[in-house]
């Protein structure tokens, strides 16, 4: 029990403000140091014999899924680029605008570099690794919420939090419905890909 609370608490909490702390020399390598901590938790999952492969790969009632993900994004999305059209107008759509090669490049690659990595840490790792600690699903959802907003905060502002506590919602969410890292990665990859689109990717990276 102790050793599972420790590592949480240093993994999810004491790193992330370690990397904000210095963050002027971790800022070029923040999508590799995500990867390490993305293959050392996949390997701990791996290693693991409780631990049901099959959820790193199944996509049992995809469709389903997929519906009720679009009737969740669909008027959310339409709700949000309103309010950035309005409120930041300069931001909206400005990658795509001007910018389109790099907005291209951002999508094919930002679900790869990311959102698997960021969903295997803070979904299927973390749901399973803190099970014994945390025995309400309820609970390491609402955790798992708190701590990938958390981890936004490298990027030195509060929208990234909020946003990422409202998306850590949502992904959480599914996952408990799913128990499938493929259905989570690739709602969080039309989420973070419309964000981008809109102008809110600005929040999402190291301030120059």
């Amino acid at each position: 029990m102790v050793k599972l609370w420790s590592e949480l608490i240093m993994l999810f909490v004491v790193f992330p403000f370690a990397v904000l702390y210095w963050i002027k020399h971790f800022a070029d390598y923040l999508m590799p140091i995500l990867g390490l901590i993305g293959l050392f938790c996949l390997a701990v999952l791996l290693a693991d014999k409780q631990f049901k492969r099959i959820k790193l790969w199944h996509w049992e009632d995809y469709r389903t899924h997929f519906a009720s993900t679009l009737k969740l994004f669909i008027p959310w999305a339409c709700l949000l680029a309103l309010v950035v059209y309005f409120l930041k107008p300069e931001l909206f759509l400005h990658l795509p605008m001007n910018e389109p090669w790099m907005w291209v490049a951002t999508l094919l690659v930002y679900p790869i570099v990311s959102v698997i990595p960021q969903e295997i840490i803070f979904r299927t790792y973390f749901f399973h690794r803190y099970k014994k600690i945390l025995p309400s699903k309820y609970a390491r959802w609402a955790l798992s919420t708190f701590v990938f907003g958390l981890a936004h905060l490298v990027y030195g502002n509060w929208i990234a939090v909020v946003i990422s506590w409202f998306g850590g919602a949502i992904f959480g969410y599914r996952y408990m419905q799913t128990n499938s890292t493929p259905v989570v990665v690739i709602e969080h990859a039309i989420w973070g890909s419309f964000l981008f689109t809109i102008g809110l990717g600005s929040y999402l990276v190291i301030a120059q």
